[in-house]
């Protein structure tokens, strides 16, 4: 095939020599038109002749493909080239899908239509615009409450919502006691009046809902900020943007409560074209936690001044894990002293409890009309179960005003 090659090469040029010969003999633009077509010619035949690398044949989209839509000469070829086996080069091609799946991740979040809040803004968003421009002040606490707890829904579809499922509880109330009213013989007019207190509670249900749940982010966010302020000091010590300081947090899953607030930073800065300062100060004056609203204002003063953020946030690193060490022991001696006492109330005492039934049950005797057996049944199947679920409740409400 070689030899073939040269030889057609060495014809081509055989030829140009005979037509610059022919240029003594007067008919030089016909010769001079043939000379640049064989000077083409040779061209095309030199590109023929030099070998292209295999690489050339493995396309961007044979990389980016399903390894099993291709032929076997296209697979044999990018194994060879490549030097893989085929178990190496599917789980190549499998990292390199998951690695443009990355690189499309949205750099911010939106709200996604709630069905709900879409049936409630049907019938009730004209209602909801007119009492909110008309009575703001009483929305006022409300939609601070809202902007804090950052529920996945529009505050005006949040009253339309209030409003819609308000009105719909009093038709429920009233098909609901007037059928159970065969049962119970109450008059209408207590009917009604029910039904409207029922109303009544559903309306106020929903204003004060947004705010109950204020101190129990605040105090997840807590728990979440010392680990999350170490994990942002260490990446401003490595010279990266700001930003990336708070992505990371976003991408993260262990930061359940603190990322939906480094949200709101990342959706002023991609979203609505904040610079970073501002879109710091405005999150610190929606969040629930004093101690990520102290936070953000500092990082915001480190980067106006031109002071150092690595220092800054290797000190607030240091200040919330000490804060984090005093919270802990602190609740693990208040554990050990609850531990003495339910000890001694409720394994204790009620040990003694039966022994004292039981000689009284030998004996002979009652108790307030009543016999030692029925007693201990009572204490056994009534009240100990009831004291076991109090003292958890109250160490649960304890632990949450701890911490």
């Amino acid at each position: 095939m070689k030899k073939e090659k040269m030889s057609e090469m060495q014809t081509i040029v055989n030829e140009m020599l005979e037509l610059v010969e022919k240029l003594n003999t007067g008919e030089k633009r016909d010769i001079l038109n043939k000379l640049e077509e064989k000077n083409t010619a040779l061209f095309e035949c030199l590109d023929k002749q030099e070998s292209k690398p295999e690489y050339h044949l493995l396309t961007k989209k044979d990389l980016s493909g399903d390894i099993s839509l291709l032929s076997k000469a296209k697979k044999y070829q990018m194994m060879k080239t490549l030097n893989l086996t085929h178990e190496e080069l599917q789980h190549f091609i499998t990292k390199q899908r998951h690695k443009k799946e990355i690189e499309k991740k949205d750099i911010y979040s939106i709200y996604t239509p709630n069905y709900y809040g879409s049936i409630a803004n049907k019938y009730c968003k004209s209602w909801a615009d007119t009492i909110v421009n008309k009575y703001p002040e009483i929305f006022t606490t409300l939609l601070n409450h809202f902007r804090k707890v950052n529920m996945p829904v529009l505050s005006r579809t949040y009253i339309s919502m209030m409003i819609f499922y308000s009105l719909l509880a009093l038709p429920a109330l009233l098909l609901f006691f007037f059928a159970v009213n065969v049962a119970f013989q109450f008059s209408a007019v207590l009917v009604i009046l029910i039904a409207l207190l029922g109303t009544c509670i559903t309306l106020l249900g929903f204003y004060f809902y947004p705010g109950s749940l204020i101190e129990e982010r605040s105090r997840k966010i807590r728990h979440e900020l010392p680990f999350a302020i170490v994990h942002m000091s260490a990446v401003a010590g490595s010279g990266a943007h700001p930003i990336s300081m708070f992505e990371l947090i976003a991408e993260s899953d262990e930061y359940t409560e603190l990322k939906k607030e480094v949200k709101k930073v990342l959706n002023y800065v991609n979203l609505f074209g904040y610079d970073l300062s501002t879109a710091l100060h405005a999150t610190a004056q929606t969040t629930p936690s004093e101690e990520l609203r102290d936070l953000l204002n500092g990082i915001v003063s480190s980067i106006g001044t031109g002071g150092s953020l690595r220092i800054y946030l290797e000190k607030k690193a240091e200040e919330a894990l000490n804060s984090y060490k005093l919270e802990q022991n602190k609740l693990v001696e208040l554990m050990s002293t609850y531990s003495d006492i339910y000890t001694a109330i409720l394994i204790a005492a009620p040990l003694l409890l039966i022994v004292t039934l039981a000689i009284i049950n030998s004996i002979g005797g009652e108790i307030g009309g009543l016999n030692a057996k029925t007693i201990a049944i009572l204490g056994i199947y009534g009240v100990m179960p009831l004291l076991n679920v109090g003292f958890m409740f109250f160490l649960r409400m304890s632990e949450q005003r701890l911490t």
